[in-house]
This record gives C-alpha cells, structure tokens and sequence, in this order.
C-alpha cells in the first residue's frame, strides 16, 4: 500500500518579465548565407554560417548576431552557452488584423530560415544552456526566424537554466516534436507562431537558484499533431530535482490541434520522471497559472490537468514512487469552444488512463494532490473528472496490494468536488 505524503498549498501569482535588449555598447556580428567564404562578422564582410558567428560571440560579454534573410541549413546543434546574447533573424511576421496573432506568413524578401539537414538527425536545432555541466546563462533573446526541424524528433529551440530569456516574433515548422521547450528557465515567449510539430511549446519547472517563472503572450499555436502549450512541474533531464512552475499565459491562439488519444489546446500536468533517467526519485511538484483571455476552439481537449507520467511500473520494474502534487489554475475570460471529446479533463492519473483504463496497470494515481481550479466564467463546464476516493487498481507491484485511499483534493471555485467519475 503506497503511504500518503503532505500535500502543499499554493497560491496563483502574476508577474511580468520584460524581454531582454542588448546593450547599445554590444557588438553587432553580422551573418548573410550569400556572403563568400572568409568572412570576419562586420557589416561588409560577414559571416555566411551560423556556427562562425556563435563562435565569435563566445569571445565577447555581451554580443548582437544580426542574420540576413536566407536559408540556413545546419548538419549539428547551434550551441549558445554564453550569456548576454540576442540572435536576431530578419523575418517579418504577418500579423492578424485585430487579435495581433501571427498567421504563419513572412513578408516576403525577410524570410531567415534556420533548416536541419539529415545529419542534425534528432538533435535540436537550437540549444542554449550549459548541458550537461550545469550552470545558469543570462540574458539571451532569439527573434525573427523561421524554424524547420529535421526529423518528427527534433526539438527547434531547447532552453536549460536560462534565465531571462525572450523568445519572440519566430515561426516554428514542421516536422519536429516541440517547437520549443524549457527546463528551469524563466522569461518570455511572445508572438510566435507554431504549427506542424508535435507540441508547440513546453515549459518545465525549476528549482530556487533556476526558477521557472514563465510569461507566454500573444502566440499562436494550432494544427500541431498534440498540443498548443504544455505546462510540467517539473525539471525533465537533467538531474536537479525542480519542483516548481509559475506561468502566465495570456492571448494566445491553443486551437485545432490533433486528433490524437490525448490532444490537446493546453494541458498541465505534475510531473515526468522516467525510471533510469536524470533526476528519477522525483515524485512531486506544483504549477501556479493564470491562463487569461486566450483561444482554445475545435481541439479533441480544450483543457487537460492530469498527473502526468505517475508510472505505477516499467515493463516488470515497479515504480515505488508516491507521486503527489499541486496545481493552482487560475482561469479568466477564456474562449473554449467546439472541443471534439470534450471541453476540459481532469483527472488524478495520466490523461491517456483516465481515457482508456485499460492503461491502469502502466500508470498510478497521485496521493495526497490538490488541484486547484478558479474559474468564474465556468469555462469548464461540461468537464470530464476522474476523481476516485480509492485506487481502483490490484496489481503484482507490492504498493498495488489493496485498494488503498488516494486522499486527494479537487477544489473547484472554492467548493471540494465529491469523489467519483462522471464519464
């Protein structure tokens, strides 16, 4: 029988993190694809890689890379490890009349795009961070590119400790598997479009000296084979246990994405942590989000807050793991509309077994969570819950022994939801 842990409590908060702007006294390193080879990075003879730049920067405290319209294939990552960078592409998005949301289309004449060849294989396109020595980069921003992934497994841009970043006004294509994801970084995402890759973009927690305190404005991110925007408690692969989300997510365009088991326009769950992986005696963590005025229309799930990867075992391995969290969603003057199964699901257990119970030898409940969910409009209304007083699952695993009590706590405009299952 799995022992109850402490639930914790959490509050909502908002905050606003302005976007990095290198100081006028940086150098400016230039990059043109049409330039011949030999360039140094000035104006009049720049660079024609991407990969010269970056090395060039390393050499500097502070440093623009100013990208001329263009293809830029790459074969290996482009590696920033350096803080105080902004790598500046010269696209200019097409915006939509009236909401401001980019519709995917570049002026032409300013398309600067950075492609993956096969030789990049499954690697990102983009990392910045120190992997996997560690360490926090300051103060980067990357804007005005479209980005093309060379596999359905390609991650565009990976942040890792980064603090302060802005990610703005880039297109992100397909094929890849995110468009872009953080681990234990804070700062900005604001009017990207994203569209074609699996999940469009994914923000995971941190820990006190790497917080993860996110603003996500003005995006667009649709027709993904997954989801718009995933919110994870916790740090993913690397080995500092980051148990901590805050995230601000206001208009922004989570619409018409997959028709997959468990697709999404924005889903928030507690944690992953695979067995063997870095950081694999984790088995809590907490998200506080204001999801604020955005677009959530003609998804299979508007919504989706579930516990994430709860693995009750791995093939014969059992996880012993009592996994446990909190989620306090804020939700205000949302459009959630024509969802294909249904509006929102919440559940205890990952979203795929609540769906297909089927799955429940592969995947546990949480113990002792509260999810918390504020929601005066009632935009949730219809929701699909899976909130059972005890695990309805016997198993071989030596926790999966009885049917022991969850203890968990589903809080609902300030009322406790019963227990039970409405679907």
């Amino acid at each position: 029988m799995r022992s109850r842990p402490l639930a914790f409590a959490v509050m909502v908060s908002s905050f606003a993190i302005p976007a990095w702007t290198a100081p006028q006294s940086a150098p400016v390193i230039h990059v043109d694809d049409d330039a011949p080879l030999g360039g140094n990075g000035s104006g009049r003879f720049p660079y024609n890689n991407l990969a010269d730049a970056l090395e060039k920067a390393r050499l500097t405290n502070a440093a623009v890379i100013q990208v001329a319209p263009g293809d830029y294939a790459i074969g290996s990552t482009l590696v920033i490890e350096q803080s105080h960078l902004d790598l500046r592409g010269s696209s200019l998005l097409v915006k939509e009349e009236g909401s401001g949301w980019p519709t995917g289309n570049v002026q032409p004449g300013t398309e600067t795009r950075i492609i993956g060849t096969a030789l990049l294989g499954t690697q990102p396109l983009v990392a910045v961070g120190r992997r996997p020595s560690g360490g926090v980069v300051n103060d980067v921003g990357i804007s005005g590119f479209v980005f093309a992934g060379a596999s359905a497994a390609t991650i565009e841009i990976s942040l890792t400790r980064v603090q302060d970043f802005s990610v703005h006004d880039n297109v992100f294509r397909g094929p890849g598997m995110f468009g872009m994801d953080s681990t234990a970084s804070s700062g900005s995402l604001v009017g990207n479009y994203f569209s074609g890759v699996g999940t469009g973009a994914i923000l995971a927690g941190g820990y006190p000296s790497s917080p993860s305190r996110v603003t996500a404005t003005g995006n667009r991110s649709v027709q993904n084979n997954l989801g718009g925007l995933l919110l994870n408690g916790a740090s993913f692969g690397i080995p500092e246990l980051g148990d901590e989300l805050d995230a601000v997510v206001r208009d922004n365009d989570f619409s018409q994405n997959g028709l997959g088991t468990n697709s999404f326009g924005l889903r928030l769950f507690v944690l992953r942590r695979d067995l063997g992986a870095p950081g694999d005696t984790q088995s809590a963590s907490k998200i506080r989000a204001l999801v604020q005025s955005n677009r959530l229309v003609g998804n299979l799930i508007g919504i989706s807050v579930d516990a994430g990867f709860p693995y009750r075992r791995v093939g014969t391995l059992c996880d012993t793991r009592v996994y446990t969290g909190t989620i306090d969603l804020k939700l205000e003057g949302n459009t959630l509309a024509d969802s294909v199964l249904t509006p929102a699901l919440v559940t205890f257990t990952r979203n795929t077994s609540a769906l297909i119970p089927s799955m429940l030898p592969q995947w546990q409940y949480l113990h002792a969570a509260t999810f918390t969910i504020t929601d005066p409009q009632g935009t949730l209304a219809g929701a699909w819950i899976d909130h059972p007083e005890r695990d309805p699952f016997l198993g071989p695993c030596p926790e999966d022994a009885v049917n022991e009590p969850l203890g968990n706590i589903l809080r609902y405009n300030d009322l406790v939801m019963t227990n039970g299952r409405n679907f």
